[in-house]
């Protein structure tokens, strides 16, 4: 006895491929949110290495050796203070 091979119907096979286009659509989609993913880790990782300088930058200010200096620079910078009889000069010319 022969067999008969059994043929693969026509709705099979616009199944096979429509499973098949909706993978690869989503392979690319989740790709797309990997590579954006990244980027923004990447972004942020900077972003903490930054702030980490800042933080040390700060932490050396309060508990070093020149916690005069620097309270009189923040002084000077944002409040806009002068020692007694000191001039100041500010450069309009390049703005």
């Amino acid at each position: 006895m022969q067999r008969r091979k059994k043929r693969v119907g026509l709705v099979t096979k616009v199944l096979i491929a429509a499973f098949a286009i909706y993978a690869a659509c989503t392979l690319v989609n989740l790709q797309l949110r990997i590579n954006a993913a990244n980027a923004e880790q990447q972004m942020l990782s900077a972003q903490l290495n930054e702030q980490k300088l800042i933080n040390a930058e700060l932490t050396d200010a309060i508990s070093g050796e020149n916690q005069e200096e620097y309270i009189a620079q923040i002084a000077r910078e944002s409040l806009g203070y002068i020692y007694p009889g000191e001039q100041v000069y500010v450069d309009i010319s390049s703005k």
